[in-house]
This record gives C-alpha cells, structure tokens and sequence, in this order.
C-alpha cells in the first residue's frame, strides 16, 4: 500500500511538474506572441510612418516642383512680355535753362512727376530734341539750341534707355554739337541706347536692343534739318536722314537680326491731329517694309495713333505725334503731349502687340519757371492749371484742366482705311501728288524725295516768341531742308 501511495505521489508530482511545464511554456509563447505582435504593431507603425514621410515627401516635391514649373511659366511669360513707353521732343528753352541753373545745374525737376512711369517700363524712349553741351557758358535756347549735358543725366536718371536725335535741331551746333552729344552720352551714360547722330560714317543707321527674350531694332530717321546750319556733303553721315532708300536697307537687314523693328521718325505738320497725307504715305511705306512699331515726332503738339491690319496679317502700331515732352511754349496744343505705351507679346517665333494706348502728359511750369515739370493729365489738377505761366505769357488762351482734357480726347485712336501696295512700282512715288507742303513749324522745307514741303502751317517751334517762352526769338520765318536737297517751288 505504501508503496502504491508512493508512486500515486510521483505520479501526482510529475503531472503537477508538467502542468507547470506547461504553463511556463504557455506563458512563455503568449510573451513571445506579445512580442511579436508589438514587433509586428512597431514594424507597422514605422512602415506607416515612413510611408506617409515618404508620401508627403513626394507631396511637397511635387508641390515644388509645379511652384517651380509656376514661377518658370511665370518668368517665361515675363520674358515674353516687353512694356515700352515713349515721349515725345525734350525742348530745352532758355527759361528752363535758367531754372537748373538756378538748381545747382540739376534738372531732375523736369521729370520727377513722371519718374516712376519711365522706369517701371522695360523700355523707355524719349526724343532729345537738341544737342548738348558740357560747357554751360555755350549753352542756348532758341534758335540755335544747345542744352546742358545736365538734363541728359536728367533723363538717364528718369529711366529713359534709348534717346532718339536725329531731329531738324541736330545740326544747330554744326560737328561739333554731333560730337560733343555722342562724347557725353558714351561716356556719361553708355547702357543708354543713342540713335540718330554719329561720329563715324562707319556707323550702322540702327541698333540691336536684346530685352528678355526679345530682340528689337531700333532706328531713327529725321525727314528735315535746319537751313542755318546745313550739313556739307561730307558730313552727312552725322544725322540720320529719312530717304526710303535708307529705310528700306536698314529695315531689311534688320528684321533678319530681330524680332521686332520699331522706326523713330521726325516729321510731319501741325495743322491738325489727324496726321496729313504725306505722314501716312511715309507711314504706310514703312508698315509695307516691315516696321512694327512707328514712333513720329516734331509737330509739337499731339496726333491720334492706330494700329495698322496689313494684307498678310501683322500689324504696325503708330503714334502720329507724341507732341511736346518739355517745352517752354505758350499755347495749350504745345503743353499737352503724349506717352505711347504698348506691350509686345513674344510666343515662338511670332510677336504680337497685346496692348496699346497713349497716356495724356501736360508740361508745367509757373510765372517765374520755379515749377517746371511734366505731369501726367490724370494727376494734374485745376489748381496747377490756374497755377501755369501760359496765363501770363499768353493770357487769352484757354487753359484749363477741362480744356486740356477736350483737347487729349480729340487726339484719340484712328481707324484708317488702308490701301496697300501690291508691287513696289510706285514706292518712290508716294509724293508724287502732293509736291507742296510744309513742316509742322510753317517754314520752307525740302522733303526726302526731292519735293517741298509748304503746307502755310504757322505753329510756332521750339523758341516761340520770346514774350512767351523767355528764349528771345520767334520760331517761325525759318528755312529748314528735307533730307534729299531739291529745288523748292
């Protein structure tokens, strides 16, 4: 029995032993299988979590990657897009020329209400009517003018980045009024572009300005210079004369090296805003060679402009007359002037004008000239019209901010009906009817063709009389000769 009991013991221990086996291994595999399944629980987490760094990541990369494909449209769309604006002649008369000198010979005063509008823009023109002089003794007004070398720091600081000088004035200081201006802007300012005038008959007539993506030709053409001071044959590479011959060449050669062509051109008559019939030929001729833009100055006052729709589809912008940028004159149509402004669209290889219009300018200045400066119409006030000097010089005249709006509507966008030339047969003679006319300053001149130009047309140039503009002469008696020398009738 004892026996039995014994082993009834063992038996009972050995099943206790193995129940307890049984549990340590099944407690055992619970731990591991806890484990494992907070290994399994981590790995996934992690798994999660660099899956979701790995997803954001490929967000935010893609993120920035459309904001760079965005800002690269952008910029490409930037490069393709060129804002040009232009003004019209920057007459410096004797009374202006008083003024800065009374400034320490700074004329900054002269554009810092138009400052930011000539410098916002990617281009900038402005036609520097006169020649200049370092040496402020030689300076000059009417009629033989010679400006400070001064107002051309004036405008470079403004923005302006191409001066257009080929105008009936360049000659009045001879040779040595072509060299000195060419000298001053070479070596004061040499990123501005000069057009017009030189001192090498080895000179291109027009220049290649490379803008964003874009490559504009820009040339500049005067269709008459000044009988006083007429330039001997030899010297008649220093001002750009307008002969089709010239603008011809110069356009064909160009347009192979540019995108875009854009002629400055000097001439034309004050009788009206509508430009006369031998502008439009010159235009026309000009649109039919390929000029995409046609920028015309010298009537001081200022014209409509349109936008020309030729047989083969393109278009030539024009702007008949910017009128007057700074003058001393004394009457409302020689005070109001013009700024073109327009923007060139580039895509491929096709360039198209997006946008055109022109933005009224008023030429300030008061009693004494200790105010002078250009504003833009918008910002000009009845109470600076009641303010100008013109009420003292010429007291009859209507000058009023109502007035000068009237007058800048009626010199709007013009919608001309076009006959175009299919053959060049008659491209020499798109004069041939209309032999005698006159510039827009109501004196004698011989235009590019060979005719005269004898229109009767009495507006007063740049001196004006001298009780109106303080310059000591009248503008009007003087001979001035187109650039093709013919007998005048």
């Amino acid at each position: 029995m004892e026996e039995e009991r014994l082993r009834e013991e063992e038996r009972r221990r050995r099943i206790a032993r193995a129940r307890r086996r049984r549990q340590v291994i099944r407690r055992r595999r619970m731990m591991m299988l806890g484990t494992l399944v907070i290994v399994v629980i981590l790995i996934a987490a992690a798994a999660i979590a660099i899956y979701r760094k790995g997803q954001e990541r490929k967000q935010q990369e893609a993120i920035e990657k459309q904001q760079q494909e965005e800002a690269a449209a952008q910029k490409e769309e930037e490069d393709n897009t060129l804002h040009i604006r232009a003004v019209g002649d920057n007459l410096i008369h004797e009374a202006f020329i008083d003024a800065g000198k009374d400034n320490d010979w700074d004329f900054d005063f002269l554009y810092e209400n138009i400052k930011d509008d000539i410098s916002d823009a990617d281009l900038a023109s402005v036609n520097q009517e006169t020649p200049l002089t370092t040496e402020h003794e030689n300076a000059a007004g009417y009629p033989d003018f010679n400006t400070p070398s001064e107002v051309g720091d004036a405008l470079a600081d403004a923005g302006f980045d191409i001066v257009t000088q080929a105008t009936e004035h360049a000659f009045d200081q001879e040779e040595t009024g072509i060299r000195d201006t060419i000298s001053f802007w070479e070596d004061e300012h040499e990123k501005v572009t000069l057009l017009g005038i030189h001192n090498s008959e080895n000179d291109p007539r027009y220049q290649i300005i490379k803008k964003k993506n874009f490559k504009i030709a820009v040339m500049n053409y005067s269709t008459m210079l000044s009988e006083n001071h007429s330039i001997p044959e030899e010297s008649s590479y220093m001002v750009n004369l307008y002969s089709e011959e010239n603008a011809r060449e110069d356009l064909e050669e160009a347009k192979q090296e540019a995108d875009v062509a854009i002629v400055y051109l000097h001439g034309g008559q004050d009788e009206s805003v509508e430009p006369e019939k031998r502008l439009k030929e010159r235009v026309q001729f000009l649109a039919e060679q390929g000029a995409d833009v046609i920028i015309c100055s010298h009537p001081h006052i200022l014209k409509g402009y349109e936008l020309i729709e030729k047989p083969d589809g393109k278009e030539t912008l024009v702007y008949y007359s910017l009128g007057n940028f700074v003058s001393a004159q004394s009457s409302l149509e020689n005070l109001l002037g013009g700024m073109a402004d327009f923007t060139l669209k580039k895509d491929g290889d096709e360039i198209t004008i997006d946008s055109y219009t022109m933005v009224p300018l008023v030429m300030h200045y008061n009693e004494d000239y200790t105010e002078c400066s250009v504003y833009k119409l918008e910002d000009y006030t009845d109470e600076l019209a009641q303010e100008h000097g013109i009420h003292e010089e010429n007291p009859e005249e209507d000058f009023s901010l109502t007035a000068l709006e009237d007058a800048a509507d009626q010199a709007g966008e013009l919608h001309t009906e076009w006959e175009f030339q299919t053959d060049d047969t008659d491209e020499e003679n798109t004069d041939a009817d209309n032999p005698d006319t006159e510039d827009s300053t109501g004196n004698n001149t011989t235009d590019s063709q060979g005719r005269t130009e004898n229109s009767g047309s009495l507006e007063q140039d740049a001196g004006e009389d001298e009780n109106s503009t303080g310059t000591g002469n009248n503008s009007t008696g003087r001979n001035f000769t187109d650039t093709q020398n013919t007998e005048e009738n």
